[in-house]
């Protein structure tokens, strides 16, 4: 199940597409409010697996590296345009569909990537001192740019699209690194320590604005999380679930729309069903991954169109 591609990366894009979805779910229960976190966790896990599973994917000239990278992205930014619009009502200028202003991650990576086309090709060797040169440099224009006063890190400024290319590094370093084998166990309580330590961070700056100023501390126990949660998913015992296919197919299948989910959430969030919360949270999920399916077989379909292949039901509904 998913071919050869690392067990590990799709348990975490699983989990990246549900806490994604869940730290925007603060209309379903509005009375909890607190408990809507995890997104940062979220977008760091999406970008480790992109730096992660762009340091294995083939080698080839830039145009047609990219090339890959369009083609998978924005068939599906240009139809779900023309569903949001039809079914929706959403608005969209031609404009937004190059780079879509609800969705701040598009232009980032598309611009990231080009980054690390240039580093994979003359910087592979050199990627910890490449890690090291970026965080220091975007430590100190955070601190320069940024009003540390209040808790700005991860709130919605654009600077913040910035921290998580040092998470797509971090990918790309774990992919080429020789991993000794972990324990669960240990891995397990790694993680666990780091995201205590990352709330903990975050809770104190909101508790007292004099420790804001140290807020960028709050990077090293969330690349921290990251990395101990990709080594928890690797481990053998943890990836047995795909073994079990009744667990393995939900898994990967959700883990193969993270795109998708995070494409067509923000239309489909609704307070019509709190009144059986927390039943209503399932229920969001299950129409959210429907819909995200149904998007994707859209954009498969919009791909072939301009493709020599022949156009199957097979090739339409491939996940």
């Amino acid at each position: 199940m998913g071919g050869g591609k690392n067990r590990g990366v799709i348990l975490l894009k699983f989990l990246a597409a549900l806490l994604i979805t869940y730290s925007h779910m603060g209309l379903l229960f509005p009375q909890y409010g607190g408990l809507v976190t995890g997104g940062a966790i979220g977008d760091g896990l999406f970008f480790f697996c992109s730096g992660f599973t762009l340091f294995l994917g083939r080698t080839d000239n830039f145009p047609n590296w990219y090339k890959r990278r369009i083609n998978r992205i924005y068939p599906t930014i240009i139809m779900w345009a023309l569903l949001s619009s039809l079914f929706f009502d959403w608005n969209w200028y031609v404009e937004e569909l190059i780079i879509p202003p609800r969705y701040w991650f598009v232009p980032c990576i598309m611009v990231y990537y080009v980054i690390f086309y240039i580093i994979r090709t003359f910087f592979m060797n050199h990627l910890k001192w490449v890690f090291t040169i970026f965080f220091v440099v975007i430590a100190l224009s955070s601190i320069w740019l940024l009003d540390y006063t209040k808790s700005v890190m991860y709130a919605d400024v654009s600077f913040m699209r910035v921290y998580y290319f040092l998470f797509m590094l971090l990918g790309a370093m774990t992919a080429i690194s020789k991993r000794k084998e972990r324990t669960p166990l240990r891995a397990g309580v790694y993680t666990i320590i780091s995201v205590g330590l990352y709330y903990v961070c975050m809770g104190s700056y909101k508790l007292d604005s004099t420790l804001c100023r140290f807020q960028l501390i709050s990077l090293m126990p969330l690349l921290s999380t990251i990395y101990w949660l990709f080594v928890f998913c690797d481990a053998a015992k943890v990836a047995r679930i795909f073994d079990k296919s009744w667990m393995g197919r939900p898994v990967y299948f959700i883990s193969t729309l993270t795109l998708e989910v995070y494409m067509v959430q923000y239309a489909l969030f609704t307070d019509r069903f709190n009144d059986i919360f927390p039943w209503n949270i399932l229920l969001t999920y299950i129409v959210i991954f429907l819909i995200a399916y149904f998007l994707k077989c859209s954009s498969n379909l919009f791909s072939l169109l301009f493709k020599e292949d022949r156009i199957t039901w097979e090739k339409v509904c491939q996940v």
